[in-house]
């Protein structure tokens, strides 16, 4: 037999079969293999070594020199790519398994989605000229979160029945919960895996007060120290991924809440202004995905409208603010 089994370049075969043939003194160079673009296999190894495997069939049907040198000229020489080993995940940790068990309940909602188009230049240049401000006088820099927040706090006022959540499956009649604390949840990418913690009562807290509670819940679970009430009771998300990237996501609702927008990214583009004329605006796509259970497609429309009233006009703020 050959000697002992060695890695070759140009021979496709899996950690198992390598070291198959390592244990039965097979050399797999000198193995044709009879797998997909020639990959050498557990059967092949066994053949060789049992002698009744022939030289490879590359040596059996050589073609003339002129051929095989007009053949090289025509096809370029390519690389064998191998493919890597596969891996088998655990998911333990107490993050993980908490959203394969909420994204299971979630398959069970049935849903509907709306998208709408925001448009943020007046929201971006207000935020931008009170950062100097909020910073001295509250220590804290103010950011386009905390207004979509309180402005989803602000459209909850206008359309309660959003702040829901839909009963047990198996009640008999179905019902429904109007929440009525905005305990709205923002998502946090963290090297543990996405929390989604939630900021209670904001339709109480001012657009500081809130920036204060994004502050610190995202340096809490950036250190993996969030606490077991800063996680439980939300009834909204909202979901900025437009900070990492994408355009127009489509979000899941998750934990039993009935609505859940998440944005995209705000990109500089043309639209035309009250006298007809283009210039270039900083739009942002935001979609609403709820419950259809107990929530209609108007009902979403409308409190989408809300939002975006607020967004884009932030003057609407003085009539509606307590």
């Amino acid at each position: 037999a050959a000697g002992a089994g060695v890695k070759a370049p140009g021979v496709l075969a899996t950690p198992k079969v390598r070291n198959l043939a390592k244990l039965q003194g097979v050399d797999l160079n000198a193995v044709a293999g009879s797998g997909a673009m020639g990959r050498v296999l557990e059967a092949d190894v066994l053949g060789a070594a049992a002698g009744s495997v022939a030289a490879p069939a590359a040596a059996a049907a050589a073609p003339t020199a002129a051929a095989a040198k007009g053949a090289a000229a025509a096809v370029p020489v390519r690389p064998v790519i191998r493919p890597g080993e596969d891996k088998v995940i655990e998911i333990t940790d107490a993050v993980g398994k908490g959203m394969v068990k909420s994204m299971n309940e979630a398959l069970k909602m049935p849903t509907m989605a709306l998208g709408e188009e925001i448009d943020m230049t007046d929201i971006l240049r207000l935020q931008k000229s009170l950062k100097a401000s909020s910073e001295k006088n509250y220590g804290v820099k103010v950011t386009v979160t905390s207004f979509m927040v309180k402005a989803m706090s602000l459209a909850l006022n206008e359309h309660p029945k959003i702040n829901s959540k839909f009963g047990p499956g198996d009640a008999n009649p179905p019902y429904y919960t109007v929440v009525g604390s905005h305990n709205i949840s923002i998502a946090i990418d963290t090297d543990y895996g996405l929390v989604v913690p939630n900021i209670k009562d904001c339709a109480n807290l001012s657009v500081i007060e809130i920036q204060n509670e994004i502050m610190r819940l995202a340096k809490d679970a950036k250190a993996n120290k969030l606490k077991v009430n800063d996680i439980m009771g939300g009834t909204i998300t909202l979901s900025n991924i437009g900070v990492i990237g994408t355009k127009d996501p489509r979000p899941i609702p998750f934990g039993g809440q009935s609505v859940i927008g998440a944005s995209g990214r705000t990109m500089t583009l043309p639209r035309y202004n009250a006298k007809g004329e283009l210039e270039p605006r900083q739009i942002m796509m935001i979609r609403w995905v709820a419950d259809h259970r107990h929530l209609d497609g108007a009902g979403l429309a409308r409190f989408s409208n809300s939002f975006k009233k607020y967004m884009e006009e932030p003057g609407e703020w003085l009539l509606a603010l307590r």
